[in-house]
């Protein structure tokens, strides 16, 4: 598939879909300071009202959260989207584009950097946005108990400060050359000044499109319009977030009217839904890391031998053909294809069940049997894992799979399994490692604990040279690719649906800020 389809052809009437900003400024890597509109439907212009009903993947009422600087399903996400805003936010492409600041600058050696706010934006309550606001959220975020600890983690928060009521100066415990890629991370939401608890039993505000009017945990929530939107008033009155942990279970919704968008549909259904008439299929420009990680830390993967076997036993263009249905490119066991300083001049790994049972043999580790814990999580789980134990067996490996639910899966299960499922949404190396791959992350789902990997990464992030960042860069993936934990088979782009009569559809990456963001949706009847 074209790497820029963003819906699929053959189906009737469209509806039009908004891609990403245009680039600007610093350096080339920061774009447009909002998401312009889309052309009008066929059918005539972008009318105001009605509810919007979304069905996407949740967690179970014990798990799900509400505080946008911990929430971590993808419809904890979606609402975190929609209520608040980031000082910047990611592109399709993962350049980034100014949201809440109107810009950053840094100076010479990246050490401190200036946050210029945008003027005249204000909460969903009216109070105005100020440097204030920005402090708070960078105290909250940086609270070891919350899972934002990791996103800010090099901000010297003793040394930053508010330079007036529209300017923070932030300073780092050492040098970053690429603050905003930080910034438009996961957990990187800016709250109100004294914002405390967030668990639905007081309304939370925020300076995103629509406001929290209710939040059932695991189950739905319900956001209302935010008339006093800076980045344009939302045509929607209302939009009704219902969480379904299970693929089959979310589309089986869709299909009998008790939603109007499912995203995180199933490859199969993709195919099947592109024929109904009715039915608008959005495809992402890029795909999503579709992988298996192993603990580094943990026998039998604590012997590298045994890991690169594992990578060898995955035969990864039939993971593209059958579980994938064609959405999806090869993957070669390293984050972030298509990102900045994505190393793509590795050895692209094929599947090889003989070098595998050598490997093995070598590590004393014959006729291997692992157990690999899988849920009907997100689309492809299921299917993924099925054919990895079938590839597997060729190199004398059993692979045997453990059913467990899916609404758990990611919070008890995986990274914590010696090998289970691992599947991040796509942003910067930047970003990435420092949640996933030093020693002191947050989300290190392998034990990849090497302190001279370490410092190379914190010398890569500091180099405000690209080239030389490029070099540390592919550098660093180099020893992933030879030593790591992931077995990345595949990038996968995820399908969402829609019926017709929604419009205004964005065709996000996940993890982009247009993912599941609704701020230009509408309904034509």
């Amino acid at each position: 598939m074209d790497k820029y389809t963003a819906v699929r052809p053959g189906l009737g009437r469209r509806s039009f879909l908004l891609g990403s900003a245009g680039a600007l400024a610093l350096g080339g890597l920061l774009a447009g300071c909002g998401t312009e509109g889309g052309p009008a439907a066929p059918d005539g212009p972008p009318r105001a009202g009605g509810r919007l009903r979304s069905v996407i993947a949740g967690r179970s009422a014990s798990a799900d959260v509400l505080d946008p600087h911990e929430a971590g399903s993808s419809a904890g996400g979606a609402v975190s989207k929609n209520v608040w805003d980031k000082l910047v936010a990611y592109n399709n492409d993962l350049t980034l584009r100014y949201r809440l600041a109107e810009s950053l600058e840094p100076n010479a050696d990246g050490s401190q950097w200036r946050i210029n706010l945008r003027r005249g934006v204000v909460f969903s309550d009216g109070a105005p946005l100020t440097a204030r606001d920005v402090l708070w959220s960078f105290e909250r975020m940086l609270d070891p108990a919350k899972k934002s600890s990791g996103d800010l983690a090099n901000i010297d928060m003793s040394r930053t400060r508010a330079d007036g009521d529209l300017s923070v100066l932030v300073t780092m415990k050492s040098p970053l050359a690429d603050f905003g890629s930080v910034l438009a991370g996961w957990y990187c939401y800016i709250v109100k000044d004294g914002t405390g608890t967030i668990d639905g039993s007081s309304l939370p505000v925020g300076t995103g499109p629509f406001a929290l009017q209710r939040w059932s945990p695991g189950d739905r929530t319900l956001l209302r319009r935010n008339d006093r939107y800076w980045d344009g008033r939302p045509l929607l009155d209302e939009v009704e977030i219902i969480q379904i942990a299970e693929t089959e279970a979310r589309v089986n919704a869709f299909l009998s009217g008790e939603a109007d968008v499912v995203h995180e549909i199933s490859y199969l259904q993709a195919r099947t839904l592109e024929r109904d008439p009715g039915t608008t299929v959005v495809v992402p420009p890029a795909g999503l890391m579709g992988a298996f990680q192993m603990r580094v830390d943990t026998p039998p993967f604590d012997d590298v031998r045994v890991r690169q076997a594992m990578r060898l036993a995955v035969n990864r263009q039939a993971m593209v053909d059958s579980v994938y249905y064609g959405y999806a490119e090869v993957g070669n066991d390293v984050y972030g294809k298509g990102a900045p300083f994505y190393n793509d001049g590795l050895p692209q790994r094929t599947y090889d069940p003989q070098r595998a049972r050598e490997l093995l043999r070598a590590a004393g580790k014959e006729n291997l049997t692992v157990t690999l814990p899988t849920a009907d999580g997100s689309p492809g789980m299921l299917d993924s894992a099925t054919l990895f134990a079938e590839h597997a067996k060729a190199a004398g490996i059993d692979i045997r799979l453990e059913s467990v639910p899916a609404d758990t899966y990611f919070s008890q299960v995986s990274g914590k399994a010696p090998l289970s499922h691992i599947g991040w949404w796509n942003y910067s190396l930047d970003y990435f490692y420092g949640q996933t791959m030093t020693s002191t992350s947050p989300s290190n789902g392998t034990g990849w604990r090497r302190p001279g990997w370490d410092a190379k990464f914190a010398e890569a992030r500091a180099a405000m040279d690209p080239q030389r960042r490029r070099t540390l860069y592919h550098e660093l993936q180099e020893e992933l690719w030879n030593e790591g934990g992931y077995i990345l088979h595949s990038f996968a782009k995820r399908p969402d649906a829609a019926k017709n009569q929604v419009r205004g559809v964005r065709n996000g990456v996940p993890g982009t800020d247009d993912w599941a963001n609704y701020a230009t949706t509408w309904l034509a009847t």
